[in-house]
């Protein structure tokens, strides 16, 4: 070989080794680029741990205003956050959500386990909390609350006491902002394009599982009346209403008598707790005052190409009856009526578009974010499918059978396993198939698997993750949710 070939080859080599640097921080700034905004050193960075969209979305929001005003220095998932940033950063406004059993959001539960076993000088750091929780649940705010704890042990300045927001309330919400726009001086503006609320119609309602002994469920098909997008894995947002019977029951009960203008505005509004009237307020004024109704989240079973809104809900009971969602959607609507609603990004339940192996698990009507992420797979011609799916009785319970059963037979679903609990002496669940199946778990993950949860919190997701850990170690597991290939959609 000549001096100059040898000259060539080594000038080719240095070329390519650039480029290929090039490349690898074209990616790293890619990745980060949907979390990282840097605009203003000395201003607030604002760090999110969001499980469904709602906290990475309302964060955003109020970060744009911070960087419209000069005041933000970066927005950013939590996920991403080093020791060193937390280290440097001076003003720090936290929004997390608690999920599962009192955790982290999936995609922060590993920087969260590591930040909280640090022991840090964060005396120059000021900075405030923002928790998302729903009382429903024991651990109310319960990772908001550990973060604050650790903060103040690692002498960070509270800039005030932190702010736990029940179900999205609105009035909590509202303790956040005067907060913020007393250190800020700026004015919050929460309401955005985004958050519009859509016009939904119901086409078609069926009982899925008539004579079962559990809660009926029933297959809702909603037509979309403005032009709307979604992926699998999103969640429909649904604004709750009162059925014409409470409306009228409510009427007769304050006697207003000239009531037809009215029945529209008492659609929404809580009529459970009622506002004092006072004396010389008018029908008008009085109702202005109401709350409004609760708003329920559902995943959605269809993807767009089906031309519309699928969802499966099953019937809950409280002692004021039908639960608020279930009953508005599955008794309450008549067909043909319109409702409000709204489509919501589900980013840590999306799929991703490469040939890789899926494992879905799930139960009850968890059904509906499996369905529509096999629909996906479907479109997208990938055959490597495992359903692992729980219910009560295969006679009354077996939901989507035919789907499911042709699926299979024509070898989309490369393995099915059921778990119908109440079929036999023993209770069988899903984490029992799923212990039964080790070996294939093991050799599928292998084969590059994603695992995609969905379906009821307690009991069937917190009983599968104790198996994962048994079947493939507590390590592999971190390193299937820091890869995006471990999903949870549970509630």
């Amino acid at each position: 070989m000549t001096s100059a070939v040898l000259c060539i080859l080594i000038l080719l080599s240095v070329l390519l080794f650039v480029h290929l640097c090039v490349i690898a921080i074209l990616l790293f700034n890619k990745r980060r680029s949907h979390a990282h905004a840097v605009f203003n050193h000395e201003g607030y960075l604002v760090v999110y741990a969001s499980q469904s969209g709602h906290v990475e979305h309302y964060a955003k929001q109020f970060a744009h205003q911070l960087q419209q005003s000069g005041q933000l220095n970066a927005v950013l998932d939590m996920q991403y956050l080093s020791i060193a940033e937390l280290s440097a950063a001076k003003k720090i406004l936290w929004c997390v959500s608690t999920y599962g059993e009192g955790d982290a959001p999936d995609r922060a539960r590993t920087i969260a386990k590591k930040l909280l076993r640090q022991s840090l000088d964060l005396s120059e750091l000021q900075y405030a909390v923002l928790a998302f929780g729903d009382r429903r649940y024991a651990q109310f705010c319960a990772f908001g609350q550990r973060l604050d704890q650790w903060l103040k042990a690692q002498h960070a300045q509270p800039l005030f006491e932190m702010v736990c927001v029940n179900a999205l309330s609105s009035s909590d919400l509202a303790k956040w902002n005067t907060q913020i726009e007393h250190l800020t001086q700026i004015k919050l503006n929460t309401q955005s394009e985004h958050q519009a609320w859509q016009k939904f119609k119901l086409q078609q309602r069926k009982c899925l599982n008539i004579g079962s002994s559990g809660q009926p469920i029933f297959q809702l098909q909603l037509q979309c009346l403005e032009q709307t997008y979604w992926q699998s894995g999103d969640i429909l947002e649904i604004q709750c209403g009162n059925a014409n019977t409470t409306i009228q029951a409510f009427l007769k009960a304050y006697d207003i008598v000239d009531h037809t203008e009215f029945i529209q505005q008492l659609r929404d509004k809580n009529l459970r707790n009622v506002p004092l009237r006072l004396a010389t307020e008018s029908v008008e004024a009085w109702l202005q005052r109401f709350d409004i109704l609760a708003t329920r989240d559902y995943s959605i079973a269809s993807i767009p190409d089906q031309g519309y809104v699928e969802l499966v809900v099953r019937q809950q009971h409280t002692e004021q009856g039908l639960g608020l969602g279930s009953g508005w959607l599955s008794a309450a609507l008549a067909l043909g009526q319109i409702i409000s609603a709204r489509i919501r990004s589900n980013p840590s339940f999306h799929l991703i578009q490469q040939q890789q192996p899926l494992i879905l698990i799930g139960n009850g009507t968890g059904i509906a974010g499996l369905m529509s992420h096999l629909r996906q797979r479907e479109k997208w011609q990938d055959q490597q499918n495992w359903l692992i799916f729980g219910e009560r009785q295969q006679h009354y319970d077996h939901l989507y059978a035919e789907q499911l059963q042709q699926w299979q037979q024509q070898g989309f679903l490369a393995d099915i396993d059921y778990a119908f609990s109440r079929d036999q002496q023993q209770k069988i669940y899903v984490q029992d198939r799923l212990l039964q199946k080790a070996d294939q778990l093991r050799q599928w993950v292998a084969d590059g698997a994603a695992i995609y949860i969905c379906g009821s919190l307690n009991g069937m997701a917190q009983e599968v993750e104790h198996v994962l850990i048994q079947i493939l170690g507590q390590i592999e597991l971190g390193q299937l949710r820091e890869q995006h290939r471990y999903q949870r959609d549970v509630y």
